[in-house]
């Protein structure tokens, strides 16, 4: 049940109840059809016992008739009143037959004893009818006899006997299965109230049981994430929640978990980069001072960089004209292999043009051997005709031969002539490849000398361009030495900017001061050591007088030696740095500038 899905449980819930409703429908459902059923069946049998009355009716009216008949036989009214009284008779017995007969088919299905009892009055009935239609007959013939006959008359009311008692029978059960039906319909609302009472009583459980599992499996989990969110709002991030669910709410737990794990983790590293930003702001205030004492030595190099470039620049001016004048010695080898290259480029196009003149003449031979072949087939069918004709065709044979042999001569002609143009197509399809390797090897000297001249088109320009960026050089160098000037002041403010940076690096220290991060499993920031390298005196190299040497001999002399670093001295309290003022900081140590 613990990792029990929240959407499987709300299911399970809803398919309960949706059982539970089913259950109470059905049992509603059978109590109305049971209650249908038996008010259905009790009306039937209702209508029926109505019906067998109307059919004890028509029988009383069969005696009456026959009565009357009878007294108007013994009084001597005229046959047409009996026969009037008898038909009379007659009616009332076949409406009673059909009568009795429906009361037959109305009653229920399930109902055989009553079933029984309507088939066996129904009987008796009929065997009545039959001695009370002949007792009629007897009225209408004259024939007292057949009517009041002593015998007649005991069967007749024997048959009533037995009649009366099956219908006192039917009404008795009747009676019963009224008691019955009402006996069954209390039952029946007996049991579907119970079973609305146990079905209440589950209802409440499932109720009960539901609210428990939604308070327990989702309710009390959302609280707690809530009460976390609350603490982490508060700033503390030392809180932790174990679950072993695996559903929907235990995932969220996890992944509410791993934020506030991610989160405590970005707040001690905030912390660590303050302490290593607050670090570097004041190595950095330091680093200053020494920037300034190094403007001060750059400033004088720059002076023999200068003299340096002098020499540089007319050097490169010399090589700038040899250049100049290479480079027209490539263009005009140029424009000869180019004028080579055309030429072969032409002899190729007339190579080509004869070799497709050649391949078009073997075509042609090709089509004179197919008719000379054709030919020889058309002489040796003539001749076999001929030979068929007999003696009236020899002359045409004879015709037919010479034109025969004419074919074959040209089909071995054409075969000459094509093996001729087969071979020259083959020598002038050498030739012209040899041609073509010519033409290629023309393209490829035609490349060679015009990359040459590329060459020197770029070493004359790189010439040219480096004349020019050392005029621009030596503008430059005179622009570093204002620049140098200007450094100082620039050292000024990176030192206010390096003491705002710290000013923030606490501000900002103090604002994520306020999380509680457990730092047990945190590694501590190890703080990095501040280094203040000092700068040791240098003395400023002095300009040596330039003999009349070469460009390189001069270029090396103006190269000057580079300083010796001196050890960084530590200890020193970190604080705004002062500008330079003597020329014992102008001799700084690069590889601590390096290093910071």
């Amino acid at each position: 049940m613990r990792n029990l899905g929240v959407k499987t449980g709300l299911l399970a819930v809803m398919g309960v109840f949706t059982l539970a409703l089913l259950l109470a429908v059905a049992v509603g459902w059978r109590g109305t059809q049971a209650g249908a059923q038996a008010a259905d069946n009790q009306e039937r049998f209702s209508d029926a016992m109505l019906t067998l009355k109307q059919a004890e009716i028509r029988m009383w009216d069969n005696r009456v008739a026959l009565a009357v008949a009878h007294r108007n036989l013994l009084r001597g009214d005229a046959p047409a009143s009996v026969k009037g009284q008898t038909d009379r008779a007659e009616k009332a017995m076949a409406d009673a037959d059909k009568i009795l007969a429906s009361v037959v088919q109305t009653l229920p299905p399930g109902l055989q004893e009553q079933r029984a009892l309507a088939d066996s009055m129904l009987t008796k009935f009929r065997a009545y009818t039959v001695l009370v239609n002949r007792g009629g007959a007897g009225l209408v013939g004259g024939n007292e006899a057949e009517y009041s006959g002593k015998d007649i008359v005991t069967e007749r009311n024997k048959l009533l006997a037995e009649m009366e008692e099956l219908m006192q029978q039917l009404f008795k059960a009747a009676k019963d299965r009224s008691a019955e039906q009402h006996d069954e319909s209390e039952r029946l609302l007996a049991w579907s109230r119970a079973l609305a009472v146990a079905l209440l009583v589950l209802s409440a459980a499932l109720v009960v049981g539901c609210w428990l599992f939604i308070n327990r499996r989702v309710v009390a989990p959302l609280q707690q994430v809530g009460e976390l969110m609350d603490r982490v709002a508060q700033g503390d991030l030392t809180t932790r929640i174990d679950t072993q669910s695996t559903n929907e709410i235990g995932r969220l737990l996890r992944s509410v978990s791993t934020m506030q794990a991610g989160l405590a983790s970005m707040v001690t590293q905030v912390r660590q980069g303050v302490e290593e930003i607050n670090t570097g702001a004041r190595e950095i205030a330091l680093g200053n001072s020494d920037l300034s004492g190094r403007t001060e030595q750059q400033a004088a190099s720059l002076e023999e960089t200068a003299a340096s470039m002098e020499e540089l620049s007319s050097t490169v001016k010399q090589n700038a004209d040899n250049a100049r004048q290479a480079n027209q010695l490539a263009s005009g080898s140029m424009d000869v292999a180019q004028r080579g290259g055309a030429v072969v480029d032409e002899v190729v196009a007339t190579m080509k043009a004869i070799a497709d003149s050649s391949t078009k003449m073997s075509d042609i031979v090709n089509v004179i051997d197919s008719i000379a072949f054709q030919t020889n087939i058309l002489a040796l069918n003539a001749a076999v005709e001929a030979a068929r004709a007999g003696e009236q065709g020899r002359g045409f044979a004879v015709v037919a031969s010479e034109v025969r042999a004419l074919a074959q001569r040209s089909a071995a002609a054409a075969k000459e002539i094509k093996e001729l143009i087969s071979d020259s197509v083959g020598k002038v399809g050498a030739g012209s490849a040899q041609v073509e390797r010519a033409g290629a090897t023309m393209q490829d000297i035609v490349a060679s000398v015009r990359r040459v001249t590329d060459i020197m088109g770029e070493i004359s320009a790189a010439s040219i361009e480096q004349s020019s960026g050392i005029d621009q050089v030596n503008l430059a160098v005179s622009q570093m030495d204002q620049a140098t000037q200007q450094n100082a002041a620039l050292v000024e403010q990176a030192s206010a900017a390096a003491t705002s940076l710290e000013d923030q690096a606490q501000r900002l220290n103090a604002a994520v001061a306020q999380f509680k991060v457990d730092m047990a499993g945190q590694p501590a920031a190890a703080p990095r050591p501040v280094h203040r390298p000092s700068v040791a005196a240098a003395p400023r190299p002095a300009l040596s007088p330039r003999p009349a040497a070469s460009p390189k001999a001069a270029a090396k002399a103006a190269v000057p030696a580079p300083p010796k670093p001196a050890a960084p001295a530590l200890g020193r309290t970190p604080g705004k740095p002062a500008a330079p003022t003597s020329a014992a900081k102008a001799g700084g140590d690069d590889g601590d500038w390096e290093s910071f």
